[in-house]
């Protein structure tokens, strides 16, 4: 093990202590998600991390999607990490980084895109939006003030985690994480919301 270590170069030894802890903590995830922990505890990521100024970026939600979570972050360090401790030590250390870190940022899009279809799948089917009224969700893609464009919120309903479109009559903008009431429902595939008091 020791002479294993000490044939890697400095760079993938960075690599795999970064790859191996964003490994198992993914893994950690996982297995609360599949015990059905509510991922969205970790999921608010990065915009919760002091850069709330990303919250409203295009970058931040491509058509719906949250590209700066905690989440996409484990995916970019994990798959970023093995990929520049493969390939540390045969070629030059700028391009192995350059390697690395595209195959992060790849890594990261398409763990989001999946998520997303997965989201898509568990929310179709026979749902009746208006069973959703009065219950407590929490807003996933901040929903602008006075009806001027849509958001989403997530909530469990029936034993399945689901995502809404939603919009709000309020005043004011709901952000992540926000808790609200679903008092309404609109066209049968987007619900109104209030913060809940």
């Amino acid at each position: 093990m020791a002479q294993w270590w000490s044939d890697l170069v400095a760079l993938q030894q960075i690599a795999f202590i970064i790859a191996m802890t964003a490994t198992v903590i993914m893994l950690i995830f996982l297995v609360l998600m599949m015990f059905g922990v509510d991922d969205s505890t970790f999921d608010g990521g990065f915009q919760d991390a002091d850069l709330n100024f990303l919250a409203d970026e295009p970058l931040s939600a491509i058509s719906g999607l949250k590209i700066f979570t905690v989440r996409g972050a484990l995916a970019f360090l994990s798959v970023g990490g093995w990929v520049l401790y493969i390939i540390g030590s045969s070629m030059h250390i700028l391009l192995a980084l350059l390697i690395g870190v595209l195959s992060g940022i790849l890594a990261s899009f398409l763990q989001t895109f999946a998520f997303k279809a997965a989201m898509k799948l568990e929310s179709s089917g026979n749902l009746d939006y208006n069973r959703t009224i009065g219950k407590t969700a929490s807003v996933y893609i901040r929903i602008p003030k006075n009806r001027s464009g849509r958001g989403k919120v997530v909530l469990n309903l029936e034993d399945r985690y689901i995502e809404i479109d939603a919009i709000t009559d309020g005043a004011v903008d709901l952000l992540t994480k926000t808790m609200v009431e679903i008092i309404g429902v609109e066209n049968n595939t987007t619900v109104i919301v209030k913060e809940k008091e």
